[in-house]
């Protein structure tokens, strides 16, 4: 029999996300629930696509297996110009002519080269609207990400139907138009496209329930998620001006924006104003009975919905604005049920998330649940966001929405993705969730209205907020001990490792119900640097306690996907775990034994779980199996205790030493600069004393500043504020630890830099 152990949570909300023990199941160690494949079969993944050689510029370069940086570098020598990844082990390329084809084809790592032809661009859910013979909003989708896609589209669909071509400001290469099947047709045939794609139809994730759950089942961590800035986009906030809020948004409200209708920022529906303060309301109107789960958190908000009542879900806006007003945590409780596919908004949130990798996006998984499986909608389809689904609260007296704390509730959206994907990641109390109301909002929208402050609410959309208010919690958490700026992976990963198995099937509940408590107490690494294709780090974990879980978990932002691929993971890590009686197990592989036979290639989160662990050391392998798009930074994080290794990888903090003695670590980034992004940052962890290198260049008419602080004090060390391109710096480093990078746009419109820095890395080995 399994044996479950149950912290309970501290929330300052009228939920309680972790209660009391879980029923035993009586399951195989390290087994969970769910008939779930996590090994595709190798192969191209695109629509199927004649092999015939054809004049096109345009073809597909598959390699003998996973993608090598030589190789990458060879076929960028002999004049490919690689454009996105395929998986399995592809590339969509232009070549100049046939001639360049046949020497490429006779490269000993090249296992063939197809043309790309047109019906493989065209998503598989447009086709049975354009047989309708009427327009459809689609988003076109460019080979080169720097071309501007709306001069093309404009120029090959000059004479057929097409309405409101745009692009998103920061994605040139995407062109959003509404076009009729010949419009489609023209388009699709130029070799600048790549693909095309339905833009979705985004709606609220709330529904109704009957329940209620009292301030007096909650516990107190002490954490409040002070110093954090949480980024939302919904409906409205209350009345939408400052000086009339409720009173549970006084002091919290850091900026307001009205993206929806200009200049009106209200709340006449009243889900934004719920979702707002289960985040972080402060409960002045209720003598602190009904806070949110981090009051002590600030907001930044967007008013996203239309006069019409439609939601205005500009992704790259949104993010790019939170993140510009500090929010390194984004609460989202929209999407469009789309039945589990990789959207236009899913792309853009994965886009955001690799370019910003210390942002966490959470997204509510849909309430489509009683329509069966795959029915969650993006973007929680998303590979690095957090999707969140509901559990249940506790009133029995007030109906079956909420008489088992244990169970998910029905109607939160299951999993898998399209492409197989685990979703959603994890599970939160959602239902009937006492939170503020809007003063404009109709008592007909809530479940039940409490009085003039307060109203009830359920569904995946206040599961979300009541997470991303616990996110905030943990992240206040990791800051007091010196992590100042964890990844959105590491946080997953804490968040992973630390939640309860409810035993139900993981297309339900993910890896899980969210337990702060146990969150916090969890170890972890969070490494920067990342891997390349054929490289591994390994760790120790040292169990002395076999009553409790043992879990492990991996996670990484993963590189965003092509439209041309049916599938969605570009970088894959493995994760590979040997107990200390020698037996080896693989991430994700625990719904049949043995648990070392299949290895998982189509997520981003890994995860190796034993019920009753053996006392000991357990090997942890991180293998770089493919990696395309270079180096993968990753988190690690367990419930059980480093120990030392031979290839830890492990922080040697304190240490001192010079330059006879470590190991020169060296990094490229690059990046653009301008108006939305006048600056970005980047943090090293140096293992030793030694000189830090930075030299950054660009091309254009633009003048750049570099700048290095000490991660911890913020003090700056070393500025290089010339007129000089290249920029460099040398800084001698007293001590190892975290050291922050600083590049900032000082003059001129945009500047897009490379950035190569080094600094001491380990210690040699003698």
């Amino acid at each position: 029999m399994q044996k479950k152990w149950h912290a309970t949570l501290s929330t300052t909300i009228a939920v309680t996300m972790l209660l009391t023990s879980l029923p035993a199941a009586a399951r195989q160690e390290g087994e969970r629930r769910g008939n779930i494949e996590i090994e595709a079969k190798e192969g191209l993944a695109i629509e199927k696509t004649s092999t015939k050689k054809s004049a096109s510029e345009l073809v597909i370069i598959q390699l003998s297996g996973p993608v090598r940086e030589e190789w990458k570098e060879k076929l960028t020598d002999m004049g490919a110009t690689l454009g996105d990844y395929i998986p399995d082990y592809a590339f969509l390329a232009k070549l100049a002519d046939e001639e360049q084809q046949e020497e490429i084809e006779q490269l000993s790592f090249v296992k063939k080269v197809i043309p790309f032809q047109p019906k493989a661009k065209l998503a598989p859910q447009l086709r049975s609207s354009l047989e309708k013979d009427k327009a459809v909003e689609v988003a076109v989708i460019g080979f080169d990400q720097n071309v501007d896609m709306v001069r093309t589209v404009s120029r090959l669909a000059d004479d057929a139907d097409m309405a409101g071509l745009a692009t998103p400001e920061d994605a040139p290469h995407i062109s959003i138009a509404t076009m009729n099947e010949d419009a489609i047709g023209q388009v699709i045939e130029s070799e600048d496209v790549i693909a095309i794609v339905p833009v979705p139809q985004n709606e609220l994730h709330n529904d109704i329930a009957a329940s209620i759950i009292h301030a007096d089942e909650l516990y107190s961590t002490g954490y409040t998620g002070k110093g954090q800035i949480v980024g939302v986009a919904d409906t409205g906030l209350d009345t939408g001006k400052l000086s009339s809020m409720h009173p549970d948004f006084s002091g919290q409200v850091k900026s307001l924006y009205a993206l929806g209708r200009p200049d009106d920022a209200s709340d006449r529906h009243g889900h934004g104003t719920h979702v707002a303060g289960a985040l972080l309301g402060t409960g002045e109107a209720s003598d602190q009975q009904y806070k949110g789960m981090a009051p002590g958190a600030k907001l930044v908000f967007h008013s996203i919905q239309d006069r019409s009542g439609n939601l205005v879900t500009d992704v790259e806006t949104i993010l790019q604005e939170a993140y510009a007003d500090g929010a390194r945590i984004h609460s989202d409780s929209w999407g469009a049920n789309d039945n589990g596919d990789y959207s236009l908004s899913s792309f853009l949130f994965d886009r955001f998330l690799w370019e910003h990798p210390d942002m966490t996006a959470l997204i509510a998984a849909g309430n489509k649940g009683l329509a069966g499986y795959q029915t969650i909608g993006s973007p929680a389809t998303a590979k690095n966001v957090i999707a969140v689904g509901a559990s249940e609260s506790v009133r029995p007296s007030l109906g079956e929405h909420s008489d088992n704390q244990d169970e998910v509730w029905e109607e939160s959206s299951r999993g898998l993705t399209a492409d197989g994907r685990l979703k959603p990641d994890i599970v939160a109390p959602g239902t009937s969730i006492l939170s503020t109301r809007s003063s404009l909002a109709p008592s007909k929208n809530f479940d039940k209205r409490f009085n003039d402050y307060y109203a009830y609410m359920s569904g995946t959309s206040m599961a979300t907020p009541i997470l991303a208010g616990g996110v905030a919690q943990i992240r206040q958490y990791l800051d007091e001990q010196g992590e100042k700026e964890p990844s959105g992976a590491l946080l997953k990963a804490i968040l992973l490792a630390s939640a309860d198995d409810l035993g139900e099937d993981m297309r339900l509940q993910g890896f899980g119900r969210a337990n702060l408590q146990e969150a916090i107490q969890t170890n972890y690494k969070d490494v920067q640097d990342g891997l390349r294709t054929r490289e591994k780090a390994e760790y120790a974990i040292k169990v002395t306690d076999s009553s409790k879980p043992l879990a492990i978990t991996l996670a990484w932002t993963d590189y965003p996907a092509s439209f041309a691929a049916r599938r969605t993971l570009v970088n894959d890590l493995n994760l590979k775990v040997t107990t200390p009686s020698g037996e080896r197990l693989n991430g994700n592989d625990f719904f049949e034994a043995p648990y070392d036979d299949q290895v998982d290639n189509l997520n981003n989160v890994e995860q190796v779980w034993i019920v009753e662990p053996e006392k000991g050391t357990y090997t942890v392998t991180v293998e770089g199996y493919n990696i395309p798009k270079g180096p993968q930074p990753y988190a690690l994080a367990t419930t059980g205790k480093w120990a030392k290794a031979d290839n830890d990888g492990g922080d040697d903090d304190g240490e001192t030493g010079n330059g006879d003695n470590y190991e020169v670590k060296s990094e490229l980034k690059k990046g653009t600069l301008g108006k939305k992004t006048p600056y970005k940052e980047f943090t090293i962890r140096t293992y030793n004393a030694g000189e830090l290198d930075v030299s950054a260049q660009w091309d254009e008419e633009a003048d750049v500043n570099v700048y290095v602080y000490d991660n911890n004090t913020r003090e700056e060390l070393a500025a290089a504020t010339g007129t000089d391109n290249p920029e460099k710096l040398t800084v001698s480093l007293p001590k190892s630890g975290l050291f922050k990078i600083r590049v900032e746009l000082a003059d001129g419109k945009e500047a897009k830099f490379q950035m190569n820095i080094s600094y001491p890395g380990k210690k040699k080995k003698r």
